[in-house]
């Protein structure tokens, strides 16, 4: 007697190979069996016309940032992940240090409980403190930022021997304790303070623990061709799996087909022996920090520090060249849309622009007002990519998917991507536009990631696998989440199940927690 059987459906294993009828048996969590008469189970569900795949894994997720206030992982489930990889852009939820107590903050965020602020203290606690069931299963990755802040702090400058030695060290206590490898946020303080030479020692170390390093490079804009090319520099010298984070071609059209040329740099480093990954979400508006505007040199300041420059006019007038330069404010916010404002929910999912107009303000005076009142914590979408690039990124054999997302309940406004990446690609890309095969996006959804981020029960359909399985109708599967309405449901759902337990039924969580927690050591 298994306890789930499911039964006619076609099967996309997860390999890219072609789909074939079978039924799939599970037990104990575990596929037991793949045929044809596999016999009784205690649930049966009906497959016929529709597609079981692996679960899909989310490859670049900041959920874990917001996990605490959201261990159900719904807004994963209910787009078919069931592997989620948090940790990313140099920023994880730990460690952190007691010596730059508050620099440390800056990066992990001081939403939290006390008792998880002294779990932080160390990658070992804090994977210890959260090991409970959760929705989806969790890997993480540590982040630069952390290491820097825990020993210098927000200092802005190149580290001495004996700090990168300290930073050194420390990664190699997250990696041990169950880390499964390095990210780089290359646009965000303190990270961004760092030259290749920090970068290039501490992938080495990385690599020779076996982990793998994830990076948002120094620019994805006006500089993509150069940051790419020294992310590749780093790869080569230290040996280390990269994966380039996010992959894609921002700031407009004078920066589109970019993608092209990274392309080439990375197949040839590739064809050099190189082990090149990227990373993809399947929209044209990338969305971050509008204390991003701010330039990475000014943080070192601190948050008080900016706010009040943020809350005077002097302040603002010496900001106001770093933040347009030479362009006017109108031309500075064309493609930014809110989203998300603690002090104005109401802007969420509108253009910054129109809502100046609104008020009849600057467009410029627009944005200081909302980080001042924020604190800096103002989320921002921006319009500035091209289908062109999102398409030929897609179609490069070593692209995957991934969310990019964080998503805490009752949080205003958000990117759509946080709830329909998934089903987007299967539905947008595959369905409509034939993109890519189903078999082929399966792939870069499912084994492509799992052997990337050594995950090695999970991402195929293969007796002994982890039940991890999403049953979809290939023919209605799709978002419906946009940028006014980021949180609305997918379609064509049919089923998920996390560890052989049914996690989501038509397109809704069940509130079923299978997940674990998939700390490197314990694999």
């Amino acid at each position: 007697m298994y306890d789930i059987l499911i039964k006619n459906a076609r099967i996309a294993d997860g390999t890219g190979n072609p789909m074939y009828h079978a039924d799939v048996a599970v037990k104990d969590g575990i596929i037991a069996r793949i045929g044809k008469g596999l016999g009784e189970a205690a649930h049966v569900i009906d497959g016929t016309g529709k597609v079981l795949s692996p679960g899909f894994i989310d490859v670049h997720s900041h959920h874990d940032m917001g996990l605490e206030r959201n261990f159900g992982c719904t807004n994963s489930l209910e787009q078919g992940i069931t592997t989620i990889v948090g940790g990313m852009c140099g920023e994880s939820p730990a460690p952190i240090s007691r010596d730059h107590l508050e620099d440390c903050l800056r990066v992990c965020g001081r939403e939290h409980s006390g008792e998880s602020r002294e779990a932080r203290m160390d990658m070992g606690d804090y994977l210890r403190f959260v090991d409970r069931p959760t929705g989806a299963n969790m890997a993480y990755l540590v982040g630069h930022g952390n290491l820097r802040a825990s020993v210098v702090g927000y200092a802005d400058r190149k580290l001495t021997p004996g700090e990168l030695a300290a930073v050194e060290a420390l990664l190699r206590r997250c990696l041990k304790a169950g880390a499964r490898g390095l990210s780089f946020g290359l646009i965000y303080p303190p990270g961004s303070y760092a030259d290749t030479d920090e970068l290039t020692a501490l992938a080495r170390v990385t690599a020779e623990m076996g982990g793998v390093v994830t990076v948002h490079m120094r620019s994805e804009n006006t500089r993509l061709i150069e940051a790419t090319d020294e992310m590749l520099r780093v790869a080569r010298a230290s040996g280390v799996r990269m994966v380039i984070s996010h992959h894609k071609a921002t700031g407009g059209p004078m920066n589109w087909n970019k993608t092209a040329a990274t392309l080439s740099l990375m197949d040839h480093a590739v064809e050099e022996g190189c082990d090149i990954f990227c990373d993809q979400y399947p929209y044209t508006a990338s969305a971050t920090g509008l204390s991003t505007n701010i330039p990475q040199s000014m943080h070192v300041l601190g948050v008080d520090k900016l706010v009040e420059m943020l809350s005077t006019k002097e302040g603002r007038e010496e900001l106001r060249p770093k933040i347009c330069g030479t362009k006017t404010p109108r031309e500075r916010f064309r493609y930014t849309m809110i989203g998300n404002s603690k002090s104005h929910p109401e802007y969420a999912g509108r253009m910054l622009n129109d809502i100046a107009d609104e008020l009849g303000v600057d467009p410029y005076e627009l944005q200081c007002d909302l980080l001042r009142d924020d604190r800096l914590s103002t989320g921002g979408i921006f319009h500035t990519m091209s289908e062109e690039d999102v398409v030929r990124v897609m179609r490069w054999p070593r692209a995957m998917f991934g969310t990019d997302g964080l998503y805490v309940p009752g949080a205003p406004g958000g990117h759509p991507r946080a709830f329909g990446t998934f089903p987007r690609v299967l539905g947008r890309y595959v369905r409509e536009q034939k993109v890519i095969t189903l078999e082929n996006a399966i792939r870069k959804m499912c084994s492509l990631p799992a052997m990337v981020y050594n995950l090695p029960t999970k991402g195929l359909i293969r007796e002994g696998m982890d039940a991890d399985l999403v049953l979809f109708d290939p023919m209605t599967v799709g978002d419906r989440a946009d940028y006014a309405h980021p949180r609305e449901k997918n379609r064509g759902l049919e089923y998920v199940l996390v560890g052989g337990k049914i996690a989501v039924r038509d397109n809704v969580c069940t509130g079923v927690l299978a997940g674990r927690q998939l700390a490197a050591r314990a694999d």
